[in-house]
């Protein structure tokens, strides 16, 4: 393994914690160290990209929010910081097995959603990818933010754009396949994988997804 075996989920906002799914990460990994960081914790300091937090917090965009705080601790901290929103269906240990100084993170969906992946997921602290990322957030005026669609100015897309300007992207970042951990897309009718490849995850979809609206009140 190239990271430090420390887990940890961000739930911010208030809403209560999808408790169950988040346990089931420790469960299966019960080697790591595990923690949760909360709102009484964003709350209590200052963050480098804290105009952006702020605008997406107040507007109610906790998933924008989260995305800008995850980047910063994981950069500060490393480790492993999965979604909330999914459980976990196999030990982890094996993904982490690149170069010292990757990034990790997920493919959306290869097909749905070409060049797309989840925010940083995981890395050693004082990663230079994580760093391009908060630098690039850093410029970007609160105003601007559109905090309906959060993917589009610190999510998904915005990172689709900013690996096109990273000409040697591929030595800095692992993108594990979407079944990895999203297994099924969340739009309605998507299918679900059914390949040989190994699903450690099953994602719910938080703040998308269907799964979510029909399963929320099974996590808490």
């Amino acid at each position: 393994m190239n990271i430090e075996k420390k887990m940890t989920h961000i739930w911010i906002g208030p809403k209560p914690a999808p408790t169950k799914w988040m346990n089931t990460w420790k469960d299966m990994n019960p080697d790591w160290e595990y923690s949760v960081f909360t709102d009484e914790m964003m709350k209590s300091r200052t963050w480098i990209n804290q105009h952006l937090i702020d605008r997406y917090y107040n507007a109610g965009c906790y998933a924008g929010a989260h995305d800008v705080i995850r980047y910063e601790l994981i950069y500060e901290r490393g480790g492993f910081w999965p979604s909330a929103d999914s459980i976990c269906l196999e030990p982890i240990d094996e993904l982490f097995n690149s170069p010292p100084n990757h990034a990790y993170t997920v493919y959306e969906n290869e097909k749905a959603k070409p060049g797309y992946t989840s925010p940083i997921l995981a890395a050693n602290p004082d990663n230079e990818v994580l760093k391009i990322i908060i630098n690039t957030l850093h410029k970007l005026p609160s105003k601007y933010l559109n905090v309906s669609h959060p993917y589009l100015f610190t999510g998904n897309h915005f990172l689709s754009e900013l690996w096109k300007q990273i000409p040697d992207i591929e030595n800095k970042l692992t993108r594990w396949p979407s079944y990895t951990l999203i297994p099924q897309w969340y739009a309605n009718g998507s299918p679900r994988y059914n390949g040989p490849g190994k699903v450690y995850a099953e994602q719910y979809w938080g703040s998308t997804g269907f799964k979510w609206l029909k399963k929320y009140s099974d996590g808490v």
